[in-house]
């Protein structure tokens, strides 16, 4: 008999859910097909046939879908132990990337401290060195390397030493030493170094040559002239830009020839120093000065 055959013979299109649907729709047919109750031998025996080989159908099909449940089963809890073992070895990956990495940022602190501290304490050291056995001579600078470095030039004891510096970049056009005002060749300022080891040395460009001193006033003159408010040869314009330079140094003319730029250009000597400069009353008492008949 075929599964078709058979849920014909008691009137379903499927197989029922359990045996006990299956036993209910039996006990119904068997009270109309029993002999006893009018029906015939042959259909009632082939109800029985049908009810029997869906009992067996039904138990083949439990038995499948109880070993599909314990394969998914199975499956299932391998799968959760393969994830637990993975997750497992990515949290042991994560844990020694994260070492390494706590090795690498521990060991970059301290080189950044270490030459934090070196810088901080370079220039204290290399004044050290020069003050052990300080000299000073007249350094020239001799040429403009690049848009930051400059070199110069000084004498001792028949020796000539050379010394590449770097200065800073302003508005496109100037080098400028420490004390603010431009680099230029033939330029002439103090160098102070140790005796024994000129390696420790250091420009002290705040001390110029008169020669330089000119230099500076041919550069700044027309400036200084515009502030007056009068012609650049005017004896007014001399006066004070010696003045200035007796009182302020270097340092006081960096903010006279950088006057007109904007902070951004040159933090140090701008627009906004240069009139902090001529606010200050030592800076007004020395223009009156020059100002007299």
């Amino acid at each position: 008999m075929k599964l078709e055959r058979a849920l014909s013979i008691i009137g379903l299109d499927r197989l029922p859910k359990d045996e006990a649907e299956l036993n209910a729709v039996y006990r119904e047919l068997a009270k109309k097909l029993h002999p006893d109750a009018g029906g015939s031998e042959a259909a009632f025996q082939e109800l029985g046939e049908a009810v029997e080989y869906l009992k067996r159908a039904l138990l083949l099909l439990n038995q499948r879908v109880q070993t599909k449940t314990r394969t998914e089963d199975a499956l299932a809890r391998k799968r959760a132990i393969l994830r637990e073992q993975m997750l497992r070895r990515r949290a042991e990956e994560d844990r020694l990337r994260n070492q390494q990495a706590q090795k690498w940022t521990i060991g970059l602190v301290v080189v950044l401290a270490v030459a934090g501290l070196w810088f901080m304490a370079q220039p204290k050291i290399n004044h050290w060195m020069i003050e052990r056995n300080r000299v000073e001579r007249m350094a020239e600078v001799i040429r403009l390397d690049n848009q930051r470095t400059y070199t110069i030039e000084w004498t001792y004891n028949g020796k000539r030493f050379e010394k590449d510096i770097n200065g800073r970049f302003i508005d496109g056009s100037w080098i400028v030493g420490p004390a603010g005002m431009p680099m230029l060749p033939g330029a002439k300022f103090v160098v102070a170094f140790n005796a024994e080891n000129p390696n420790y040395y250091e420009l002290l460009d705040q001390y110029i040559h008169t020669e330089t001193a000119e230099i500076y006033f041919a550069m700044t003159k027309q400036t200084l002239a515009n502030y007056m408010g009068t012609l650049d040869g005017d004896p007014d314009v001399v006066c004070l830009y010696w003045a200035l330079l007796d009182e302020y140094g270097v340092d006081g003319i960096a903010h006279l020839h950088f006057r007109e730029l904007p902070m951004r250009k040159n933090w140090s000597h701008n627009e906004r120093t240069f009139n902090a400069l001529a606010e200050s009353s030592r800076f007004k008492e020395l223009y009156r000065s020059c100002r007299l008949p």
